[in-house]
C-alpha cells in the first residue's frame, strides 16, 4: 500500500528550493527527492519523508549511497542528527544497518565519509581543525565498534583517510597560530614593559603617597597589579603557540585552550591597564577631588571613543562603508 504524502505549504516550498537551486546544473536529477534533500541540506524536507516513508531510508542516489552517507559526505549535522534519533531509543522508525552500510564501489564506511569531507584548507580559519575532528569523533561514535577500522579499497582506514585529507588544514592553522603568536607576544611584551608609569602624586611626610586613601588610586593599584599579571599570562601563552608541536591531536583540545585563553588575558590586560591609565589620568589633573560631570565626560569619551568605534566595524565588517553606499541605499 503507497503511503499517503501529505505535504504543507512549507514542504512546497522545499521543493521549490530543490527545484530552483543555483547547483541544478550539477545535480544528478535520476536521484530520489530524499537524497537530493540531503545533499543540499534541506533536514526538514528530509525529517518529513522519513516520518511518513521510513522505508525511503533504502533508497540510493546514483553513486550508490543512501541518505546518511549523502548527508554525512557533505557535512550537513543536523540531517545526521534526526537520522541518527530516529534509529535508537526502544521503538527506532530506522533500521539500524543504515549505520553499518558500506558503499560497495569504495567500501567506504559512513566513517570514511566523514573523514573525506573536502574543506578549502586556504579559506579554513585557525581553529577550523577542531570542528572537523569533533565532526570526526561525532560520526564514529554513530558507527559499530567493529567497523571502526574497517579498509576501503584503497586499504585505508577511516582514521588513515582523515589525516591524509586534512593534512593541508593542519598546516595551514599552523602558520596561523604560529603568526598570531608572535605579533600578539610582541605587542603584549611591548604593553608589560610600556606600562611601567610612575604612581601618581607626591609623597607625604611619612613617604606614603598622598592619595593612599583615595578611590580613584585603590582602584588604579588593583587594576594595574590585574593588568600586568594578565598581560604576562597572555605573553606566556602566547609563546607556548610558537613552540607547540602542532600534531593533528593537538586541535582538539590543547591549541584551541591556549589560544582562548591567551586571547582572554589579553583583552583583560588591555581593559585593566586603560582603566589604571585612566585612574592616574584622572588623580594627576584633579589631585584627587571630587570632579564635575562635565569635567569627567570629556575625558571619557575621548578613552572609550576609538575602541568602540573600532568594536563596532569589527562587528560589521561584512558590510560596505561609505558616502556612495548610503547614497545609493537613499536613492533606492
Amino acid at each position: 500500500m503507497t503511503p499517503n504524502l501529505s505535504f504543507t505549504h512549507g514542504d512546497g516550498a522545499a521543493i521549490s528550493t530543490i527545484s530552483n537551486s543555483k547547483s541544478s546544473k550539477t545535480t544528478r536529477w535520476d536521484d530520489s527527492p530524499l537524497t537530493l534533500a540531503a545533499k543540499m541540506g534541506l533536514h526538514e524536507f528530509v525529517e518529513r519523508i522519513l516520518t511518513v516513508c521510513p522505508q525511503s531510508a533504502a533508497y540510493l542516489d546514483a553513486e550508490g549511497m543512501n541518505v546518511l552517507q549523502v548527508a554525512i559526505k557533505h557535512g550537513h549535522e543536523k540531517i545526521v542528527d534526526i537520522i541518527a534519533s530516529m534509529t535508537s531509543g526502544n521503538n527506532p522508525i530506522l533500521p539500524s544497518w543504515l549505520l553499518s552500510a558500506i558503499e560497495k564501489k569504495t567500501k567506504n564506511t559512513i566513517l570514511h565519509f566523514a573523514a573525506a569531507k573536502e574543506v578549502d584548507a586556504d579559506q579554513a580559519f585557525a581553529l577550523q581543525m577542531q570542528f572537523e575532528l569533533q565532526w570526526f569523533e561525532r560520526v564514529k561514535k554513530l558507527v559499530p565498534k567493529d567497523l571502526e577500522y574497517s579498509r576501503n579499497q584503497n586499504e585505508k582506514t577511516a582514521q588513515e583517510l582523515f589525516t591524509e585529507t586534512h593534512k593541508e588544514m593542519v598546516k595551514s592553522g599552523k602558520e596561523q597560530l604560529t603568526e598570531v603568536g608572535k605579533t600578539c607576544s610582541s605587542l603584549v611584551a611591548a604593553v608589560v614593559f610600556a606600562s611601567s608609569f610612575s604612581i601618581p602624586g607626591d609623597k607625604d611626610s611619612q613617604n606614603n603617597p598622598i592619595f593612599v586613601h583615595k578611590i580613584a588610586f585603590k582602584v588604579f593599584s588593583h587594576a594595574y597589579v590585574i593588568g600586568l599579571s594578565c598581560a604576562s599570562t597572555a605573553l606566556v601563552l602566547f609563546l607556548s603557540l610558537i613552540t607547540s608541536s602542532y600534531k593533528e591531536q593537538d586541535f582538539r583540545r590543547a591549541l584551541p585552550t591556549k589560544y582562548i585563553l591567551a586571547n582572554i588575558s589579553f583583552f583583560l590586560a588591555l581593559v585593566s591597564l586603560l582603566l589604571s591609565f585612566s585612574c592616574n589620568i584622572y588623580l594627576n589633573i584633579y589631585g584627587g577631588r571630587k570632579a564635575d560631570t562635565q569635567d569627567i565626560t570629556p575625558m571619557v569619551c575621548e578613552l572609550v571613543a576609538f575602541p568602540a568605534v573600532c568594536f563596532i566595524l569589527l562587528l560589521y565588517r561584512s558590510s560596505s562603508f561609505g558616502i556612495g553606499t548610503y547614497l545609493r541605499r537613499m536613492l533606492s
